[in-house]
């Protein structure tokens, strides 16, 4: 098998994967069964199959499960993860959905950031001046070094706010352009 073949084995199974998923994320109930998934048009797959492919899914901790009934002998319930994507995705573009969903989150660390380092920076000037008005002899907060330090500091802190929160905004509305409501056909 070459690579290309591999690759394009991989991509077939994530799309399963996400068109599994889907069948989970549309449920009323909020879980289904493997014959629920498997009797499910957009999953092409066999009772076996499906049940196998929920078990990775499980592993990879995207979903779990749970006995409905008889501890030992009760249907098999498969229900989302608590940090898996609630709403349907098109199974097609799954892979866009999740780096703007990883985006998302290293953008609000940014975000966060930038607020700690703009406070910080504020702080700062509001030191220097309140030292320059009542004559404190700090060497860290004279105006000639401090001052500059600190608007470095502050501007620096309102760049990250800006870049984090515009990233954050955009990829979201760049992931709600791929997810939707119902996804009959993904």
């Amino acid at each position: 098998m070459g690579v290309r073949e591999y690759l394009n084995e991989k991509k077939e199974g994530r799309i399963t994967d996400e068109r599994i998923l889907n069948v989970i994320r549309e449920s009323k109930a909020g879980f289904v069964g493997t014959t629920e998934v498997s009797n499910d048009e957009r999953v092409d797959l066999k009772e076996d199959a499906v049940r196998n492919r929920l078990e990775d899914l499980e592993e990879e901790g995207r979903i779990h499960q749970k006995r409905i009934g008889h501890p030992e002998r009760g249907n098999l319930a498969w229900y989302l993860a608590d940090d898996e994507r609630e709403r349907p995705v098109s199974a097609e573009r799954y892979w866009f959905a999740r780096v703007c969903e990883e985006g998302r989150v290293i953008s609000g660390n940014v975000l966060r950031i930038g607020g700690v380092a703009a406070l910080a920076g504020m702080m700062m000037i509001l030191l220097s001046i309140s030292a320059e008005l009542f004559d404190l002899q700090f060497a860290l907060l004279q105006a000639s070094t401090a001052g500059s330090v600190d608007f470095a500091l502050a501007i620096a802190g309102f760049s990250n706010v800006m870049i984090g929160g515009g990233f954050k905004f955009g990829l979201s509305l760049a992931e709600e352009s791929v997810t939707r409501k119902s996804s009959p056909g993904s």
